[in-house]
């Protein structure tokens, strides 16, 4: 999608727990084989805090970066992975009222892991029709025991616990978003469903079996050439983001991807014809996963780390069961000075 009107990142943020050290949860008996050689050095693991408190905060600080108190903000999308606290709630609500307050609409997005970068080409349109100047990004999870074995539950990652913020605006920030792509593939979804039939009541299954669920769709004809199909998404999205951006892979500086190890597969940067050094993979490896939020995350990073300057092309991509991929350029106007 080419922009037809200014959209500009005004700041980013986030809220991690402590890292705990995969070596003292191997020495736990709590990482199976598999998990233990993904590269991870540690994992974020947060005791006591909800997935929407620690989106909160890093919203809270997102609009603390960008010196408003969120007036202007009349949007938040809030994207997750997992379990929000409570069933039956609108959790957006919350954080919205907790960070730019009562009268700005909020709503939930669960596309998994590709929700976050997602919600920032929703929140374009938005900005783009007039319906609001700025809207704030958020996510949040927790994945916690007993609902989740984040250690072990899917392949190629480790969940980590951890919430994110963008706030996005029409009037200027420290960079500018010069394209945005999603993308599709619904004939995956059944990765995470499997072959059972589907039940009428939560918590039926704890912990959650997505790898069980994946093993009996892969015996399928149907699950035939799904990871062609999934490379292909990720390819033909991201692609679309640099041809609507009027660039090509050797103009961009970085690359933030999700926060994943793909073991003996080409990591993600492979794919795209990146290498780990433009990647965020150094924050991943000591943070984990966080779900939805792994791009606001990285881009904080980048920031902060001093990794990019002004005229950088960031490329943000994203991907979550279902399968659905997102793409982003961004440009780098200045460099704010976060702490």
């Amino acid at each position: 999608m080419k922009l037809d009107t200014e959209l500009y990142i005004a700041s980013a943020a986030s809220w991690l727990p402590d890292a705990r050290p995969l070596s003292e949860a191997v020495a736990a008996g709590l990482v199976d084989e598999e998990h233990q050689n993904l590269g991870y050095e540690s994992i974020t693991v947060a005791e006591g805090v909800s997935g929407p408190d620690m989106a909160v905060r890093a919203g809270r600080l997102a609009l603390e970066r960008a010196g408003t108190d969120g007036h202007e903000v009349g949007l938040v999308l809030h994207s997750t992975c997992g379990y929000q606290g409570h069933d039956m709630w609108p959790t957006a609500s919350y954080v919205a009222n907790e960070t730019v307050g009562r009268a700005a609409a909020g709503f939930d997005l669960q596309q998994r892991c590709n929700a976050g970068l997602a919600s920032l080409t929703l929140a374009a349109g938005q900005i783009a029709a007039g319906f609001t100047e700025a809207v704030l990004l958020t996510s949040g999870d927790n994945f916690a025991p007993p609902w989740v074995d984040r250690w072990n539950v899917q392949l190629n990652l480790i969940f980590a616990d951890g919430g994110s913020a963008l706030l996005l605006s029409g009037r200027g920030g420290f960079a500018r978003v010069v394209s945005a792509r999603v993308g599709a593939d619904n004939s995956l979804e059944r990765w995470n469903r499997g072959l059972e039939p589907f039940g009428t009541i939560p918590g039926r299954e704890m912990p959650v079996p997505l790898r069980a669920r994946g093993r009996q769709h892969a015996v399928t004809a149907e699950a035939e050439g799904s990871w062609e199909r999934i490379e292909a998404g990720l390819k033909d999205t991201t692609a679309g983001a640099l041809a609507d951006a009027g660039v090509t892979t050797e103009d961009i500086s970085r690359v933030v991807t999700p926060l994943i190890h793909r073991g003996e597969y080409p990591e993600n940067y492979d794919v795209l014809g990146f290498t780990e050094k433009q990647s965020t993979w150094d924050l991943g490896r000591r943070v984990g996963h966080i779900g939805a939020g792994d791009q606001f995350l990285g881009l904080e990073h980048l920031v902060k780390q001093r990794a990019v300057g002004p005229g950088d092309l960031v490329l943000m991509v994203a991907a979550g069961a279902g399968f659905s991929f997102s793409a982003a350029v961004v440009e780098i106007l200045d460099l704010p000075d976060w702490q």
